[in-house]
């Protein structure tokens, strides 16, 4: 079964545009780690590639053994217009999706189920699927609600393990609401550290936080035959400890840990 990743495995390498590193040279590390899919995100600025300099990606990384897949995080259905003819040049021809933006309000519930009832002819149009990935501020049992009222097989879910914490939503409750049409998953660990005045969530390498991970990817395959499973991306989150140059080197050993942990793990399942 392929491994792969996504562009915020490498925030502090991507964060400064001057100073980011190809992208290219992004999917030839990770390759030698071991990675077969690189899920571009919006971190990775993907739209402000020209059409040829995306297609161009895709035929360099495909050459390396990695395969390209596209992220976006808004509320705005222009930029998922230009999404989705940028992932239909994807083999996957999926694009995984964040219905929420980083300035003002929350989406409602209302706005939410709108959002998702305008998608299903686009992904018709394109022939692409969409993910849209649980985050920190819509309730994984939202976008159940609102996906569920639509039969078509290209509108499913990214099912991320860690970001509905902010929600108080376990990995376990997240997958059992969206795990069925999950398209893709993000395997990310992370440890509670408790204090006086209550609690936060940081980070770890996988299999080393308190991510039940046994349990999350058995519940992931489910005795499901490969082609019928989503596709796996380790996600690691490092805490910036204000040095460039360190943090950029903590996030590929935390991320190289992390895929050997999730290799053995399937490994040990037969996958």
């Amino acid at each position: 079964m392929k491994i792969g990743t996504t562009s915020f495995t490498f925030r502090t390498a991507l964060s400064d545009e001057r100073r980011a590193p190809s992208l290219l040279s992004v999917v030839e590390r990770c390759r030698e780690i071991g990675l077969e899919r690189l899920q571009v995100c919006e971190n990775a600025r993907p739209l402000s590639l020209s059409a040829r300099q995306w297609e161009r990606l895709i035929e360099q990384s495909a050459g390396l053994g990695v395969e390209i897949q596209l992220g976006c995080k808004t509320l705005s259905e222009d930029e998922i217009d230009r999404s989705l003819v940028r992932a239909a040049a994807t083999p996957a021809r999926l694009l995984r999706v964040v219905l929420e933006e980083d300035a003002g309000r929350p989406p409602s519930r209302a706005f939410v189920s709108d959002f998702v009832a305008s998608l299903p002819p686009k992904l018709a149009r394109h022939n692409v699927r969409v993910a849209i990935e649980n985050h920190f501020d819509v309730p994984a049992r939202v976008l159940a609600e609102a996906v569920n009222q639509h039969d078509s097989p290209l509108l499913g879910f990214c099912v991320d393990s860690a970001n509905s914490l902010r929600s108080f939503e376990p990995a376990a409750y997240v997958l059992a609401q969206l795990g069925p049409r999950a398209f893709c998953c993000h395997v990310k660990d992370y440890k509670v550290v408790g204090h006086q005045l209550g609690f936060s969530v940081v980070g770890a390498p996988l299999g080393e936080g308190n991510l039940p991970l046994d349990e999350f990817l058995d519940g992931v395959l489910d005795g499901k035959q490969t082609p019928d499973l989503p596709d796996l991306f380790v996600e690691t989150w490092v805490i910036s400890k204000g040095e460039r140059e360190a943090d950029v080197a903590e996030d590929w050993r935390w991320l190289s840990a992390s895929v050997q942990t999730l290799r053995a793990r399937l490994d040990a399942r037969g996958y």
